[in-house]
């Protein structure tokens, strides 16, 4: 079964908690992030491609309606997660996947994830899941004055920081430098690919080629050299981690 990567956003984190206690179980739905701001959740969207969302009504700095009315995609699948029964009206009135009262019992909650999956696979191509269909970009500062060049970030294998400069190495061999801050970049790149092992190393998953020995080994391409980074302690990079222990057999 295909898995289909959310984003909750609600502003009590009780309520976040709540709901990830009860989707570790559900194997075919991933949440790669969670936030308390639609601000900040709308940050993340812009460079972050998700399938679906469990969206609180009430926000601190916005309404649920009024955030997904900001969206590219106003469409977006969403499961409203409220704690009033007068919003459910308007919910289906927008065509949410499910409308759903705190607190949520756990079979109320799988049967919403039900539909949400029907409906996913229904509207959304079986496309395979890595960075091909992906075509945002970084225009990297040159050593010429107001140069630039462009990056697709689908070739990007893997960036780090060097020397205060975070060094960008490319599919095709290429290496580029930029000022900005690595954390800067990490916050632009879409988490479900890239993933942060090691302070200030981050790789493409598409270039992942296995894990010993605490280290990654990436390769760029068949024929290639083995690239080997390091890797970092289980409770600094649980994204990493989590990524590492999918889908093992």
């Amino acid at each position: 079964m295909r898995t289909w990567y959310g984003v909750i956003i609600d502003d009590q984190q009780s309520a976040i908690d709540y709901l990830m206690d009860m989707l570790q179980d559900v194997a075919y739905v991933e949440i790669i992030a969670t936030f308390r701001e639609g601000a900040e959740a709308k940050r993340f969207l812009h460079v972050n491609p998700v399938d679906f969302l469990v969206l609180d009504v009430e926000l601190g700095d916005t309404t649920g309606f009024d955030f997904l009315r900001t969206l590219s995609n106003p469409r977006m699948p969403t499961i409203l997660y409220t704690g009033y029964e007068q919003y459910e009206d308007r919910g289906y009135d927008i065509d949410v996947v499910d409308v759903l009262l705190k607190p949520v019992s756990q079979s109320r909650l799988w049967g919403a994830l039900r539909r949400l999956n029907t409906e996913l696979a229904r509207t959304l191509p079986d496309l395979e899941d890595n960075l091909d269909g992906h075509y945002d970009f970084f225009q990297v500062k040159g050593p010429v004055r107001f140069g630039r060049k462009m990056v697709w970030l689908k070739n990007i294998v893997y960036i780090e920081t060097v020397n205060g400069k975070v060094v960008m190495t490319l599919v095709d061999g290429t290496v580029l430098e930029s000022n900005s801050a690595f954390k800067s970049i990490m916050e632009r790149l879409p988490r479900r690919w890239f993933k942060q092992c090691y302070q200030n190393i981050a790789f493409n998953i598409n270039f992942y080629d296995g894990y010993g020995n605490g280290q990654v080994k990436i390769i760029k391409g068949l024929g290639t050299p083995e690239i080997l980074l390091p890797t970092g302690a289980k409770e600094l990079y649980p994204d990493f981690y989590k990524f590492l222990d999918s889908n093992v057999i």
